[in-house]
């Protein structure tokens, strides 16, 4: 990961965005561009391309060639756009990263139209491997493993709105759903990586893995900042009665007075802002935010054990970790 930088690697991804949108001429692919930010003066001044420039940089770090994958990290940031433009629509959520969200503007119809469309051209996207030396095996198996991810991630996010009708899950259940909602496709970022760098299926089996416990992290990070960061009205993950994993780990613990504290938030009709505060009172009490930040530490740790073992070059597991773990990336 020394010879390139994910800055780099993001503006690479970002022309190649705004040139694939560009070369279609419908007024969706301007929705599309927007959603990404390609309008703006800073090229992907909005959009973070975590998945792309992961791809990228795991393929640098393997020992594989980056130039020549740019289609690969294309698809996989398509396919997060229409994730993330679903979510959007699903929670209600106005804006996204510190602008109008897509639905916002074009109304929740075309937003899932331009959703929907970006899933297709995430397809098409990695089909353009056969053209930059990759094998049609390698290209078919790229396809392969980009939608296993996506059904992953559309599973992890069914789960999700099921557990807001239930205030007691396990935690198994949580990490389910965290592992597949917020960690598949970096799963699939990972082992596309590997496999066009030449890497067994083994290897891309735990890579896969590797994603599962990189997207659980995060989404327990998001959960502790849910509860414990600002109270300026946007905690939608929260207001929108999702479980969150300080909450799932401190309903294990809970005395029957302490469930029935926190049943009186959650079974409410519309949740305010107020009922925060006894909800993170019980979680502190029972320990939650501990039991969260171990789990990350845990789940972190697994998978320094995986990228140390598979990265060409001593250090560049830990670099990727790095990146992988931000939580603004």
């Amino acid at each position: 990961m020394n010879k390139v930088t994910s800055e780099i690697l993001k503006r690479r991804i970002a022309a190649t965005l705004k040139d694939l949108f560009s070369s279609r001429n419908l007024p969706l692919y301007d929705m599309m561009s927007y959603h990404f930010g390609l309008h703006e003066d800073s090229v992907a001044k909005h959009a973070s391309l975590l998945h792309g420039s992961t791809l990228l940089l795991s393929i640098d770090a393997f020992g594989g060639k980056v130039e020549n994958s740019l289609p690969a990290s294309v698809a996989v940031e398509l396919v997060n756009g229409f994730c993330e433009i679903h979510d959007d629509v699903e929670s209600g959520r106005p804006q996204r990263s510190e602008r109008d969200a897509l639905w916002w503007i074009w109304g929740p119809a075309q937003a899932i139209n331009a959703g929907d469309g970006m899933h297709a051209l995430a397809r098409v996207s990695v089909l353009q491997l056969a053209e930059n030396g990759f094998s049609t095996d390698v290209t078919y198996d790229a396809i392969s493993l980009l939608d296993r991810a996506s059904l992953l991630a559309c599973e992890g996010r069914f789960r999700d709105l099921e557990m807001q009708e239930r205030v007691e899950i396990s935690v198994d259940s949580y990490t389910r759903m965290a592992s597949d909602r917020s960690g598949a496709l970096i799963g699939a970022s990972l082992s596309i990586a590997a496999l066009l760098s030449g890497l067994e299926e083994l290897d891309q089996e735990k890579l896969i893995q590797c994603g599962k416990w990189i997207g659980e992290s995060r989404q327990i990070r998001s959960d502790i900042e849910e509860l414990w960061g600002s109270e300026s009205g946007q905690n939608l993950e929260f207001l929108n009665k999702k479980k969150l994993f300080p909450v799932v780990a401190a309903m294990r613990k809970a005395s029957p007075n302490e469930k029935r504290r926190l049943g009186e938030v959650y079974f409410k009709r519309v949740l305010e802002i107020e009922d925060l505060k006894p909800v993170r009172d019980v979680v502190e009490g029972l320990g939650g935010r501990e039991e969260s930040e171990e789990r990350i530490k845990h789940c972190e740790e697994n998978c320094r054990s995986v990228l140390d073992e598979i990265c060409s070059e001593a250090g560049e597991g830990d670099r990727l970790l790095d990146f992988l773990t931000d939580i603004t990336g």
